[in-house]
């Protein structure tokens, strides 16, 4: 554990708190679509979220803990959950970008089935008529869409320059015509532009999440590579032989010294010729 880099330990640490509160929050503030005709597809988006946000947390907790205590299992589920989840949005941002251009064609073709909205639903009225209130627009494609019961979420002051004054027959009285100013301004315009703005945001956060999960692959496999060096490490000082020992053992020995040969008669009495003097020899 000492040879492992205790600021990248600590690095790793402080993205995995960033990635986690980073998913939280886009799972908490996602935002609603304005027309919630389709109020199901919704719901099962938000449980969906929702499961991805708690899956998130407990990856999170695991990789914080392996870099907190170096255990090299923690960050290698770490590793590979997060391999996983960058597959998972590669291939979610991908299916998203190739259906973006398509998205205004076919979300006209589902909202030109609810027309005539006098005849729709009371629940899609309703929806309708709230977004014309807040909105300050009339029917989904214009107030024909209402045909001959223009509400009164639809109607403006005349003197607005976003009023237009329309003549219609009265239900009741089909021999008459009234006039009213309603909103000029459709519906559909405005729902279909924060749609592709919501689009464009998941698609952003969808490839920002794809980035953030292979960043977060490479510091969890640098981890996992210091902790597998020192583990050798470890296991070569201890199963080795001392270096010491070793170089000892290379020392080939050493073999006694053959005693000098002794002098034998005849230099001897070449010697006691020379000098002459027995008593130095």
């Amino acid at each position: 554990m000492s040879q492992v880099s205790p600021s990248l330990r600590h690095f790793f640490f402080g993205f995995d708190v960033f990635f986690l509160v980073i998913v939280e929050l886009i799972t908490v503030t996602a935002p609603a679509p304005l027309f919630k005709h389709y109020q199901d597809n919704f719901e099962v988006q938000t449980t969906h979220r929702y499961i991805f946000g708690s899956i998130t947390v407990v990856i999170s907790i695991l990789g914080a803990h392996g870099a907190h205590t170096a255990n090299r299992m923690s960050l290698t589920v770490y590793l590979v959950c997060m391999f996983i989840g960058s597959l998972l949005m590669l291939s979610a941002g991908i299916i998203a970008a190739a259906a973006r251009p398509n998205l205004g064609r076919v979300m006209e073709e589902r909202f030109r089935l609810l027309l005539p909205l006098d005849q729709a639903s009371a629940d899609i009225r309703d929806q309708v008529e709230r977004l014309q209130t807040s909105l300050h627009c009339c029917g989904l494609f214009g107030y024909k869409d209402w045909e001959n019961s223009i509400p009164d979420s639809c109607l403006c002051k005349q003197d607005v320059e976003e009023c237009q004054t329309v003549s219609y027959t009265n239900l009741l009285l089909n021999l008459f015509w009234q006039k009213k100013s309603v909103f000029t301004q459709p519906c559909f315009p405005i729902i279909i532009s924060s749609v592709a703005r919501n689009a464009n945001i998941t698609l952003g956060v969808t490839f920002g999440l794809f980035v953030l999960t292979l960043f977060g692959m490479v510091l969890s496999s640098l981890l996992i590579y210091q902790m597998y060096n020192t583990s050798i490490r470890l296991n070569c000082q201890w199963t080795g032989q001392p270096p010491a020992y070793e170089l000892l053992d290379d020392v080939p020995e050493k073999t006694p010294s053959a005693p000098n040969p002794p002098w034998n008669k005849k230099k001897i009495r070449n010697l006691q010729m020379l000098f002459g003097d027995r008593k130095y020899i």
